[in-house]
């Protein structure tokens, strides 16, 4: 038998949960979704979070779960008024037999203005048979009308104990053995689990022993530190204005980079894990970076 590379291979697809009780998620956001799936219902849903925080698994348990037909599209490529009005139009008022017509649209925030609000008219005018998930990793890139018609769930990503314990128990059904140590190195710097799992397969195939996780991309964190601490801010400039520059994962590098003996470490590290979360909801991941920065050498006088 052929083997599928995505779910026997690629531990991000093998898995992948596949019931909401296999998701680390807050528990009132699991009975919510739970009355859901046992009602045989739901409303409209924006699930608005940071990628790696489970949004399309949460909606892909929920259409397995449901009486339904489905629409699947990438909104980030599939973004345009024409798309709403043929595709999106078309399949809301077929009659497929099924219970619901569901409409998923990944990545709405990329939806151009156009099209969200012929989406917004979508959306009111056939409630009655179709039903529509959306998912965002930038809430306020949705417009107003089509939040108010729909359950807003936040999705976070999950905390460092839950990445521990996922990444331990795929390792153990792996047979990989792993300092937990190392375990733990995974988890503090990939707080987006999909590129966790990617990391630790990478650290581990080919070498035989799970390797000790690097920071993602090769940001020097120290490097950052030490322009904050020299209060250099052309340097600090100069890392926000890299081609690949990503302030989520500089800022994870830079608190990883803050020693324990530090004189300000309890300070530095309670400025720079906030801007860490905060990456996954600002429109302007640069001008966070920058205000943490500045906010930090303000309390290094």
């Amino acid at each position: 038998m052929a083997t599928d590379v995505l779910t026997d291979i690629l531990w991000t697809e093998k898995y992948r949960p596949t019931t909401l009780a296999a998701m680390a998620m807050e528990e009132e956001q699991r009975k919510v979704l739970q009355a859901y799936i046992d009602a045989g219902e739901i409303p409209h849903l924006l699930l608005i979070g940071p990628a790696g925080s489970g949004k399309t698994t949460i909606a892909r348990i929920l259409i397995r779960a449901l009486d339904c037909q489905v629409l699947t599209l990438n909104a980030s490529k599939d973004r345009g008024i024409d798309v709403v009005r043929e595709q999106i139009g078309g399949f809301a008022t077929a009659q497929t037999g099924a219970r619901w017509n569901i409409v998923f649209l990944d990545e709405s925030d990329a939806m151009t203005s156009d099209a969200q609000t012929a989406l917004r008219n979508q959306i009111e005018s056939y409630a009655d048979q179709t039903r529509f998930i959306l998912t965002a990793n930038y809430g306020y890139r949705i417009i107003g009308p089509i939040q108010s018609r729909c359950q807003i769930l936040m999705c976070d990503r999950p905390p460092l104990k839950e990445r521990w314990r996922i990444l331990t128990e795929i390792l153990k059904k792996e047979k990989v053995k792993a300092d937990p140590q190392v375990v733990l190195s995974y988890a503090e710097k990939f707080p987006d689990l999909r590129q966790m799992l990617f990391a630790a397969q990478k650290g581990y195939l080919g070498k035989g022993v799970l390797e000790a996780a690097q920071a993602p991309g090769g940001i020097d964190g120290a490097a950052i530190l030490s322009a904050i601490e020299r209060k250099n801010w052309a340097d600090v400039r100069k890392f926000a204005g890299s081609g690949d520059f990503s302030a989520g994962e500089s800022l994870r590098a830079l608190f990883h980079a803050i020693p324990d003996d530090h004189v300000h470490a309890g300070f530095l590290r309670h400025k720079v894990g906030r801007g860490v979360h905060e990456t996954g909801f600002t429109p302007d991941p640069i001008v966070l970076f920058l205000a943490v920065a500045a906010e930090c050498m303000e309390g290094l006088r």
